[in-house]
């Protein structure tokens, strides 16, 4: 029977937004084996290996391997029964061949899917219908989960779901959520679902129709409703009084939703909804988690016409033939000699030549050579390349090299094997490898593989067309980059430090760990590159690290800041921040230490002085009796001293307050007798006089008394009196 013209392989529909590839099945693949073994039917599950046929002699941990291929390739006539030895060892390395190209086609085929489930944050994995915002948020429906899931591409937030109705949530430009029901619509507003009776849709319902009913929410408060013979318009933008409006069927929007399939190793057990974005990348909600198809930064393409000519592909490459110097600069002008591989006209008109293990660079007519001793140099240089802004770059089988204006300096190295480098109009170096293509555009370093939608990770040119669009060949064809489908920059989170404290003691290793998500996950967290720095010094450049560990930091507090860049080259405009502290333990504190030692010392000092003292006074306590008794008389005879000068002193001030007062008593008395003298005829003026004179004559026996009462003692005991009387007696001294 002949194999070969038995097995007819199905294909799956196209998905759109991508290139046509074939999704293979793997029931294909158990054909394949089923029809080589010379069975006539074909089983639906994958055969144990036989006494006979293919599976005699394939070993058995391949036909799960080859049953599970992501491209089922017919078997070649050579697989038949009875075949020599030679032929079994060359069928087996065919087999290879077909698992190896397998895999890497599964590989190609996944690329553009990405997955969300539990673990990035979903409530559950099943997701029963799914719905794309116009401000590009997506909606998620679950099966038992009551909640809706909003995610921003970031994480996902959970809003209050209307009932038990699990039909989709449609959200405006605005934010405002819409859903159908079988009474009419529910909008979301101010924390809560708010109905609106559409008559059309009760009787849509009513009559048994089973057709989704689609919503396009205009603006605040508008939406459109899509039934399958009618269009209405709700504008509920008066929540008191709805209007519903019917618009013609020449208004109708009909979306055509071309069909996807998912890969079959997604192993998806059900496909419960699918949605379009405007930009086409394709959403699937299944019972085992999200599903988002777009497209990815590397594209196959087909380049015609391009060749290694062209500006923009190296003109040499490792190991390639000698450059005929004279046929670049004119035979009428020298050149050093030497075997030059490669070379550039630089755009001010110097001339470099690279060569083994020597550079030669004219400038200004004059020629200079660069060689490479001990390995220090650029050696078996194939490559130039120049930015817009004059910086010269050379590449080497495994490095890249940078002039900068004296000596060549490694920019980078480390490369498995450099195949080409160019440089485009926007400044960035490109740089083809064995190992995939690096760029180094604003001081970082950015590697794109096959994770990245590159079908080949060995690059063989680099080609930028007209229009600034850089292509790359590889071993399987030309592909294109498309950093238009990769515009969203990461988010970038510091994970808190242990226990949440963010003091860490002198001497210690401070261990900060960090993490990235870039939108849709368009790069994996894992491939993320990060660039950090500490107390707003430098940015490190970026790249592939999850946490970062300092030593021998200075005390006090300190500033770290680290952000994330995808595999497009976006930046986390907003880097994440952590401000945390360095201590020293108490034991270790050096003013403490001095502060206690200083204190022990004066304790002991004061202590000893104590004990010392002590002592004296029991030896001399009769001496300081002594002294006591002795002071004691010396302060009662100051006391007694002082007590008199005290009398002394108010004796003194009494007396004068006493002449003072009978010298203007006697003032009066001589005036009074001098105006009696001359007025000896005024009997009237002598009688004034005379009162006058009697009048401070009692004053002065007053005084008098009051003096003599002062200085007498009296054996009357102590009785109450009138100390407002006492006082104007007093006053009258």
């Amino acid at each position: 029977m002949n194999c070969r013209a038995k097995i007819t392989l199905a294909r799956s529909a196209p998905v759109p937004g991508r290139s046509s590839v074939n999704i293979p099945r793997a029931l294909e693949s158990r054909k394949l084996l089923s029809c080589c073994n010379g069975q006539s039917r074909m089983n639906k599950e994958t055969k144990k290996p036989g006494s006979g046929g293919i599976n005699s002699w394939i070993p058995g941990f391949l036909i799960p391997i080859l049953s599970g291929a992501a491209h089922a390739t017919p078997v070649p006539s050579v697989f038949i029964r009875g075949c020599f030895n030679a032929r079994l060892l060359l069928c087996f390395f065919a087999a290879l061949l077909v698992l190896s190209t397998s895999m890497a086609a599964s590989l190609l085929q996944t690329n553009h899917w990405r997955s969300f489930s539990k673990a990035d944050g979903l409530p559950e994995n099943s997701c029963v219908s799914i719905s794309v915002g116009a401000s590009g948020n997506v909606l998620i429906r679950h099966a038992k989960s009551a909640p809706i899931s909003l995610f921003d591409g970031y994480e996902f937030t959970n809003i209050a779901a209307p009932g038990t109705n699990r039909g989709r949530i449609y959200e405006s430009p605005g934010g405002q959520l819409w859903t159908v029901t079988r009474d009419g619509l529910l909008e979301f507003r101010e924390g809560e679902w708010s109905p609106h009776l559409v008559p059309h849709l009760a009787a849509h319902f009513r009559a048994g129709r089973t057709n989704e009913v689609r919503l396009t929410p205009i603006r605040q408060g508008r939406v459109m409703i899509f039934l399958p013979d009618e269009t209405l318009q709700l504008d509920a933008s008066d929540p008191e009084k709805p209007q519903i409006e019917l618009l013609p069927r020449t208004n109708q929007i009909t979306a055509a939703v071309t069909p996807a399939l998912l890969p079959e190793n997604f192993s998806v057990r059900r496909v419960f909804d699918q949605q379009i974005e405007p930009g086409g990348a394709t959403w699937f909600a299944t019972s085992d988690g999200l599903f988002r198809q777009t497209r990815e930064l590397w594209e196959a393409t087909v380049a015609a016409g391009v060749s290694p000519a062209e500006p923009g592909v190296p003109s040499g490459q490792p190991g390639g033939k000698s450059v005929d110097v004279t046929s670049i600069i004119g035979k009428s002008k020298t050149h050093p000699p030497g075997k030059w591989k490669s070379f550039l006209t630089a755009k001010n008109g110097d001339l470099w030549l690279g060569g083994a293990n020597e550079i030669a660079w004219r400038h200004q007519n004059v020629w200079g050579i660069f060689s490479s001793t001990n390995l220090i140099g650029p050696e078996e240089i194939f490559a130039f390349a120049e930015s817009p802004d004059g910086r010269i770059w050379c590449g080497t089988p495994h490095s890249v090299w940078e002039f900068d204006g004296k000596n060549w300096l490694i920019l980078r190295s480390g490369f498995e094997r450099v195949n080409a480098l160019h440089c485009s109009r926007d400044g960035t170096l490109w740089v083809a490898t064995s190992d995939g293509v690096s760029r180094f555009a604003s001081g970082a370093w950015i590697a794109n593989g096959t994770e990245d939608g590159l079908p080949a990770a060995d690059i063989r040119q680099i080609h930028e067309d007209a229009s600034g669009r850089i292509s790359i060949e590889t071993t399987l064809g030309w592909s294109a980059f498309h950093p238009e489908t990769d515009t969203a920059a990461p988010h970038t989170q510091i994970v808190s430090a242990p226990g949440g404290d963010a003091r860490f003691r002198e001497g210690a290793v401070v261990t900060l760990t960090f993490r990235g998500r870039d939108k849709w996950k368009q790069t994996s967290s894992a491939r993320l590159l990060f660039s950090y720095r500490l107390d707003e010094r430098e940015w490190s450049p970026f790249q592939e690290l999850n946490e970062i560990s300092f030593v021998d930091l200075a005390l006090g507090k300190h500033y770290f800041q680290v952000r994330a860049m995808d595999r497009a080259g976006n930046i986390d405009p907003k880097p994440a921040r952590l401000e945390f502290t360095i201590v020293v333990p108490w034991y270790r504190e050096t003013r403490l230490v001095l502060i206690l030692a200083i204190a022990l010392v004066f304790a002991l000092f004061f202590a000893a002085i104590a004990f010392n003292r002590h002592r004296k006074l029991q030896r001399s306590y009769s001496e300081v009796e002594r002294q006591i008794a002795e002071r004691t008389r010396e302060l009662e005879i100051a006391n007694r001293e002082l007590l008199h000068s005290q009398k002394m002193n108010a004796l003194g001030s009494l007396a004068a307050g006493i002449a003072h007062d009978f010298n203007n008593i006697l003032s009066i008395i001589k005036g009074s007798a001098q105006i009696i003298e001359d007025n000896a005829d005024k009997p009237d003026k002598i009688r004034t006089r005379v009162d006058r004179i009697k009048t401070v004559v009692q004053q002065g026996a007053e005084v008098v008394d009051a003096m003599l009462g002062f200085s007498r003692s009296t054996d009357a005991p102590p009785a109450p009196c009138d100390l407002n009387a006492v006082v104007d007696e007093t006053r009258k001294l």
